[in-house]
């Protein structure tokens, strides 16, 4: 049968936790298709046991009528039936029954005819489904099918008939396009990624939500809501003291539970009473605007015209309101930041040349750029309120990250406004998102075409802001380097050219300063020179020495190679016995990363930071680093943002430096 999506945020959650029973009375049938290849360890493996027992103890398992039944099915070489539907109908028979799943370890990932088996046996009567009953199929997996195909026809074959498929991808190797094909449609409702299998853990309340959320049928009335109170706002000059009265809630029915939906507007102030020029108070003040996939152009369009609006209630100078903007989908694209021209009319034209994204909602990386490079210490001033302004419309691709990004930006004294439009929104994650207390800082309203509602209330509660410590831009800590430490840049100044060579060459000069080289404890190399080889040919005429067409072009892995055969070794200058760690920087036109990254296995007992810079493969990045990768990648979008990198390198240096030789 297939199942209606309908608009109700979190219905079945109360405080972000899902509760047993509350999902209308529903049954479901659901399947979980767990990855049991040899890429997965046991650990890992045991994770996704875990997860199964999670989010199945967030429904009401049973044999009722209305009761959840669940069954498993793993998957490598072959798919290997763990037990169906109509087995281990209660809690503790559930337990016990997965305490007997074993890791396969195999070599390949049969995803095509485990999906296919699902389809065509796991929701048949005969084996415990239920023709009444909500079928639901959850996938988890490491890496890409080995036959693409097939899992595409299978996945075809599973919504077609009416089954709900949610696809969960771990891990760096997994093809995200793949999962948007096994998936149920719309990807962004279906569709999770997590950087590992320990942060399934953060995904059991979403996944059950989202089951619920797909299932519930109701039946709505319309109550009026009072008026609400007046609340004047501290430090605003001419503060407000009338709102408006927002307009009915509506209300949803299911089974005898009254849940309210979000009304069409949030409660605003009084449009005729406007704030002009926040009394002539500065702040920094950042906007991170979605441009994913599942935003209409023209929907996209009515974002920027709220935000032209809204800048124009601020007082936009060098010296007062300075503001910076970027558009995130897949990449973070910055649109301009607080060096730019600081005018309205030079920013409302800058944002008249945006162009639409498109792709996944990657929240995280908007906040890791507007944090470390937009508020850098470089850039922002101290003595300001630093606040960002985040817009989005669905749940972000990595949920943990975008809340651990997000609590960085707070610790470090930014203010940070969450709003959410549409109902697709996690209101769980508007709250992860937002400072607190969340009421002040959590705004959400139905649709694009009301975001105006909210603009003047929005301008108020950030005219209001003070100033906060700003740890970033408090004075460097001094690196405690107490042993022997062998530090090299490498970079291609082949692949790069002059200009970007030149860019590089000066950023490491401005870390290289910062570092104390006084104690002799730290030395400090540079690698860039990766020449042509036999590219010249002198003046002949004889034929077979004119080797025009065999020119060698070096490439990533020999500055690797070089690295772990000259950078480190005693002759050129490095010590036995001294810590190695080394910084890479690479970009688009970097060439052969994936052989480089197998050299890295020459660089034995090294730190590896990678320096990323423009429209990258953040995965081919992750291969050259060491781990985790988070600690030792820094990723910028371009090279114009490269100098406001200088100090979040610095800081993951310092760690470095101050853990004991390995």
């Amino acid at each position: 049968m297939i199942i209606d999506m309908v608009s109700l945020e979190v219905a079945c959650a109360v405080n972000g936790r899902f509760h047993p029973g509350q999902c209308g009375n529903e049954a479901f049938d659901i399947v979980f298709a767990i990855d049991t290849s040899s890429s997965i360890w046991k650990p890992d493996f045991d994770r996704q046991l875990k997860f199964i027992r999670d989010v199945s103890n967030q429904f009401d398992i049973g044999r009722s009528d209305l009761q959840t039944r669940i069954g498993v099915i793993s998957f490598a070489d072959s798919y290997y039936l763990q037990f169906h539907l109509w087995q281990n109908n209660r809690p503790d028979l559930l337990d016990r029954a997965l305490n007997r799943v074993h890791h396969r370890a195999g070599r390949k990932t049969n995803t095509g005819d485990t999906l296919k088996y699902i389809a065509k046996y796991m929701f048949q009567h005969r084996y415990g489904s239920r023709p009444f009953a909500n079928h639901v199929v959850i996938v988890i997996t490491d890496g890409r099918s080995q036959d693409r195909k097939k899992t595409i026809e299978a996945a075809k074959l599973m919504r077609a008939s009416g089954i709900h498929v949610f696809a969960i991808g771990v891990g760096d190797g997994v093809e995200y396009r793949e999962l948007e094909e096994i998936a149920t449609r719309p990807p962004e409702d279906y569709v999770f990624e997590v950087d590992d299998f320990k942060s399934l853990d953060a995904m059991k309340y979403i996944i059950a939500n989202k089951t619920c959320q797909g299932t519930l049928r109701t039946t709505t009335t319309t109550t009026p809501l009072p008026t609400v109170p007046s609340r004047p706002i501290p430090g605003v000059i001419n503060p407000v003291t009338q709102y408006t009265r927002p307009p009915p809630v509506t209300v949803t029915h299911v089974d005898g539970v009254t849940i309210p939906n979000q009304p069409d507007v949030q409660a605003d102030i009084d449009p005729s009473l406007n704030v002009t020029n926040c009394g002539g108070k500065p702040a920094d003040i950042y906007f991170a605007l979605d441009a994913s996939n599942s935003i209409w152009p023209e929907d996209f369009k009515k974002q920027l015209n709220f935000v032209r609006d809204l800048i124009s209630l601020f007082d936009v100078s060098a010296t007062k309101t300075r503001i910076g903007l970027v558009t995130f989908s897949d990449t973070v694209r910055p649109i301009f930041d607080f060096n730019t021209k600081q005018e309205k009319s030079n920013l409302i034209a800058l944002m008249n040349n945006i162009t639409f994204m498109s792709g996944r909602t990657k929240t995280s990386d908007a906040l890791k750029f507007i944090h470390e490079q937009g508020f850098s210490r470089d850039v922002a001033r101290r003595e300001v309120a630093h606040i960002i302004l985040v817009f989005t419309d669905g749940i972000s691709k990595t949920p943990h990250e975008t809340a651990r990004e997000a609590e960085l930006a707070k610790r470090d004294g930014i203010y940070l406004f969450s709003i959410g439009i549409g109902m697709s929104v996690e209101r769980t994650e508007l709250e992860d998102i937002a400072s607190e207390p969340v009421d002040d800082y959590v705004f959400h309203v139905s649709n694009f075409s009301v975001l105006n509602t909210i603009k003047n209330i929005l301008a108020i509660k950030t005219c209001a802001l003070q100033p906060e410590d700003y740890v970033a831009d408090t004075d460097v800590k001094k690196c405690d380097i107490n042993m022997n430490t062998d530090l090299m840049f490498v970079y291609d100044s082949a692949q790069l050219g002059i200009p970007r060579t030149r860019k590089i060459t000066k950023f490491v000069y401005d870390v290289t300063a910062n570092l104390n080289l006084e104690s002799g404890h730290l030395k400090v190399g540079r690698l860039l020179e990766n020449c042509i080889s036999n590219a010249d040919t002198y003046l002949t005429s004889q034929r077979q020495n004119m080797d025009f067409d065999e020119i060698y072009f070096p490439d990533f892995r020999r500055m690797i190679r070089r690295l772990a055969s000259q950078g480190f070794a005693e002759p050129y200058g490095a010590r036995r016995y001294a810590k190695k760690v080394a910084v890479l920087f690479i970009d688009d036109a970097t060439e052969n990363l994936k052989q480089a990254a197998d050299e890295i296995v020459r660089l034995t007992n090294t730190h590896t930071f990678v320096v990323a810079i423009g429209d990258m493969d953040v995965f081919a990045a992750a291969n050259l680093a060491s781990k985790p990768a988070n600690d030792y990648i820094v990723h910028i979008p371009s090279y114009k943002y490269l100098h406001t990198a200088k100090y979040t390198l610095l800081q993951k240096l310092c760690n470095i430096f101050s853990k004991p030789v390995q």
